[in-house]
């Protein structure tokens, strides 16, 4: 039964949507099909090895794009992928610095070469949660080449605390803290306003509590010194309601700086590891409420009802584009291998917009 929705999905996967904001109209279309998280087979053979360990909960490009750099659930090691195929290359990436059993559900970049990454700040024991209730940012180094590999930069390595802020910001919303669970990252450039200068701030989105979708904001313009705490406060939400009984929850969340405003990705899935379908929302942010108002996101593809989104990222615009109207995400599904038996897969999407 499983395979017979996998393959109905991947068919409805292939139609455009088409959703009008304003004077413009949005549209996606899927640029290839989703494609599994893959080895070479080795010498002789033919036949690509399918990856299923991988659980590709984040994704963001390297250099051109052509290559892209993968964050594993259940693994604190870094992968790097080609965009177009899948293919994985090299040996995975890790640090000293970096916390062991992170269990990584955000991934993000700015534009001076950092990546960020988070972890779900969730779990059964005290001792795990303090391990991994931290915010990691670095820098690659290396060319990619077999002389000369990518490794993490060690003395890049930067942390920051989360938890407690993003508690005390839930909870004087009179959400339940004890539900807290992050799953969205992304980090932007604000505009100056409200007496704030222009600065470089991070969003954080929360997949827990479920009854809204939430994203807190807070500042990262400045290198944190030893147990830096950030502090947060909400940037916006909206119900995302439910799929077929199950509730819509935020899984990715991507600042798109030529188009000013936000791409948020929610997915459906049940106890028994069964998904629901994900759908993809865009708000300016120029529309995001002040205060603690509800947000109106549109609503802008509707996609893949048998695999769960869970990274979003935009790739590089081609020559010649106009990336404020054209722009190509990348999506990656982390399928719940372990449970599920079915790989980690990525899609490109191509995401236009105009007047109608």
């Amino acid at each position: 039964m499983r395979t017979v929705i996998l393959v109905r999905g991947l068919a409805l996967a292939g139609l455009a949507a088409v959703s009008a904001a304003g004077a413009d109209e949005i549209r996606v279309e899927p640029q290839t099909v989703p494609v599994a998280l893959h080895r070479d087979a080795g010498s002789g053979r033919g036949t690509p090895k399918v990856d299923l360990t991988i659980e590709a909960s984040g994704v963001e490009p390297i250099g051109d794009g052509r290559l892209v750099l993968i964050a594993h659930d259940k693994s604190e090691e870094l992968y790097v992928a080609e965009s177009a195929t899948g293919r994985l290359v090299g040996e995975p990436l890790t640090c000293p610095a970096f916390p062991k059993t992170p269990k990584w559900e955000g991934m993000g970049r700015d534009d001076t070469g950092h990546y960020y990454l988070v972890g779900a700040h969730t779990s059964k024991t005290e001792e795990v949660l303090k391990r991994q209730a931290q915010m990691i940012r670095f820098r690659l180094k290396g060319a990619g080449t077999t002389a000369d590999p990518f490794a993490i930069d060690p003395a890049s390595v930067r942390r920051w605390k989360l938890r407690d802020s993003l508690a005390s910001a839930l909870g004087r919303e009179g959400a339940n803290v004890k539900e807290l669970k992050i799953e969205g990252l992304s980090v932007y450039t604000r505009p100056a306003g409200e007496g704030r200068p222009e600065r470089l701030e991070l969003a954080v989105g929360l997949r827990n509590p479920s009854d809204l979708v939430r994203v807190f904001t807070a500042d990262v313009s400045r290198d944190p010194g030893a147990d830096a705490e950030l502090t947060f406060e909400r940037l916006f939400a909206f119900p995302a309601g439910e799929r077929e009984g199950e509730a819509a929850q935020l899984t990715s969340l991507l600042y798109l700086p030529a188009w000013k405003g936000f791409f948020v990705v929610t997915a459906t899935e049940d106890k028994g590891n069964v998904f629901h379908g994900n759908t993809l929302y865009f708000l300016p942010l120029d529309e995001v409420p002040a205060g603690r108002g509800v947000a109106a996101p549109l609503r802008v593809y509707d996609f893949e009802v048998a695999m769960k989104a869970e990274g979003l990222t935009d790739l590089p615009a081609p020559a010649g584009s106009d990336p404020s109207r054209t722009a190509r995400l990348l999506v990656t599904f982390d399928n719940d291998v372990h449970a599920t038996h079915i790989p980690s897969r990525m899609q490109t999407l191509r995401v236009s917009r105009g007047s109608r």
